[in-house]
């Protein structure tokens, strides 16, 4: 089953949105800084490999960079220090990271898009499917849908969105693309 890229999107942007709070802590040295921003990690990283992509490794790996001082012998700077050394050279890959994941993935999403706007709209302008008051809105877009998949001339573009995004993506575009009010 193919991976909601529209899911993969929307929690790695959620993730993103906290970021800017984790750069203020630790300018304003926040006392609890590295335990946020470790468990900022971790929760990205289970988005990751709940997602089955491969970059929750590299979110791993950078969280074992920050807790390496931990187990550092060696007398001198305090672990907290080092640990919040490590901490700010690795924001920026950390952040990164997450957005290569989700730039290619907003591509396909937007290329998709541009393809179910074109068949909407291409339906709409015959006047072969129209939405009735009667009619469950979830029943409309599954109507729509197979239609794209079983008309002849339709059925080619359906496909190649399929190849960019899940069919439960694809539903969710066109529920998203639909003003009701033009289907009547």
């Amino acid at each position: 089953m193919q991976v909601s890229k529209l899911s993969v999107i929307e929690s790695l942007t959620s993730k993103l949105l906290m970021f800017p709070d984790l750069v203020d802590k630790l300018k304003n040295k926040d006392s609890n800084f590295i335990e946020l921003l470790e468990l900022w990690m971790k929760e990205t990283e289970t988005i990751l490999k709940n997602n089955n992509l491969p970059q929750c490794s590299t979110i791993a790996g950078l969280r074992s960079k920050i807790i390496s001082p931990i187990f550092d012998e060696t007398r001198g700077r305090s672990a907290k220090k080092k640990q919040t050394l490590i901490a700010a050279e690795s924001m920026y890959e950390i952040q990164n990271t997450i957005i290569l994941v989700i730039n290619p993935f907003e591509q396909k999403v937007s290329e998709a898009r541009d393809l179910i706007k074109h068949l909407l709209s291409v339906l709409k302008q015959s006047g072969a499917i129209k939405y009735t008051v009667e009619t469950d809105f979830q029943d409309f877009i599954n109507m729509i849908w197979k239609l794209f998949s079983t008309h002849e001339q339709l059925k080619s573009t359906s496909v190649s969105i399929l190849t960019l995004i899940s069919q439960t993506d694809a539903l969710r575009i066109m529920a998203d693309e639909i003003d009701i009010k033009e289907w009547k």
